[in-house]
């Protein structure tokens, strides 16, 4: 094991999972960080329960600065297909973005912080809508509260996706690198990880159940078990996808990482000096893997790209849902993710037609042929008709 804490640690962390308030939280979040041992195993666990320490310390301010009378929520409601929150450093160009793809009028000011509450706008993609949201700009030490960075990383992780926002004309790598590590300090992953646990704690009596959509390395499911018992977990539902270790198993239980799909925006491609730095800025996005965006906001150039690679960047597909008895399937798509099944549709669509599913009509690109019969598990591709039979 990474960590190898001892059983004192354990236990005390099984209090501080049954804790419901907050202050109480905190107290013993730090009597465990008290018995755990200092070493190069346990650095990555005590950082990211230290987070969950400033977190929760912070969210009590907000929730003491509401009651006072003080602030107003800074959370955007989401619409449309997917939720991208729009992250920069001052002056990068984010309002221009916002102003040229969608239907908002933010204020366009060559003075810095001239955004100070998230801006929503609607960008239209074909035949569905990404709800775009411009937020403040983000700074160095935005990770510890810094120029509002809690409210503005908090709206980054409640997202469905990111676009990342540097101006070519001023350092973008350094620019870029700043987000990045201030969203890696927020527990906000950029770069899909190899594998994914998600810990559902149930009521007692319930038992471990592990969903296995991945492969379990060097451990099996009754190590899974024995780990979270050592944890006094005994009733949980365990969702496992990709590659995942004990290691990333026992990981799970003191991080709330999360990953978001990212697309890196580099701005102001018309401006003196931008060319040179976008040689250096594509080497450094080379190594970080990241898709990214060459635009002019100011002379709508390259923006045209933006729907596709965000409909890309968000792994999702169109279904059109078509009742037996019309010859035309619904003109409003259903929005679903990649690899969802036809009794996924089924299960969205209504709970009759799910519980007396018998087997569906396809037509478009997953269908061998128009009108394909297929059973509950095949696999929809975008564009694909569906019609139910039950």
């Amino acid at each position: 094991m990474v960590t190898n804490l001892p059983a004192e640690a354990k236990a005390k962390w099984a209090e501080v999972v049954a804790c419901r308030s907050p202050q109480e939280k905190i107290k013993l979040m730090r009597e465990f960080l008290s018995l755990v041992p200092k070493h190069k195993g346990t650095s990555k666990l005590v950082a990211n329960v230290k987070r969950r320490i400033a977190e929760l310390e912070r969210e009590l301010e907000r929730t003491k600065a509401r009651k006072k009378g003080g602030g107003s929520g800074f959370s955007i409601p989401k619409e449309g297909a997917g939720q991208i929150v729009i992250l920069g450093p001052p002056n990068a160009g984010k309002s221009s973005l916002l102003a040229a793809v969608t239907n908002a009028k933010p204020e366009i000011s060559s003075i810095p912080f001239t955004t100070q509450r998230p801006i929503p706008g609607m960008l239209q993609f074909e035949d569905i809508q990404f709800q775009l949201v411009e937020a403040p700009a983000i700074v160095e030490g935005a990770s510890e509260g810094r120029m509002g960075g809690t409210q503005i990383l908090g709206l980054a992780r409640n997202a469905d996706g990111l676009i990342l926002m540097v101006d070519l004309s001023s350092n973008p790598v350094e620019q870029l690198s700043m987000m990045l590590s201030e969203l890696d300090n927020a527990g906000i992953l950029v770069k899909k990880p190899e594998g994914e646990v998600e810990i559902i704690r149930r009521p007692y009596g319930a038992g471990i159940q592990i969903i296995n959509h991945g492969v379990l390395v060097d451990c099996a499911h009754e190590d899974v078990k024995n780990l979270l018992a050592s944890y006094r977990i005994t009733s949980a539902l365990v969702k496992i996808s990709g590659k995942v270790s004990l290691n990333d198993i026992e990981a799970s239980l003191f991080s709330n990482s999360v990953y978001k799909p990212t697309l890196i925006i580099a701005n102001k491609s018309d401006l003196p000096g931008a060319k040179a730095n976008m040689a250096q800025l594509r080497d450094y996005l080379e190594e970080q893997g990241l898709p990214f965006l060459i635009v002019s906001c100011l002379k709508n150039e390259g923006l045209k790209y933006l729907g596709k690679l965000i409909f890309k960047m968000l792994g999702i597909i169109r279904v059109y849902t078509k009742e037996p008895s019309s010859k035309e399937p619904s003109r409003k798509p259903l929005v679903v993710r990649e690899g969802t099944e036809v009794i996924d549709v089924a299960k969205r669509l209504h709970t009759e037609m799910y519980r007396g599913f018998k087997y569906a009509k396809i037509w478009g690109p997953s269908a061998k042929y128009p009108g394909e019969r297929v059973g509950f598990n095949h696999v929809l591709m975008d564009g694909d008709i569906v019609e139910i039979h039950y």
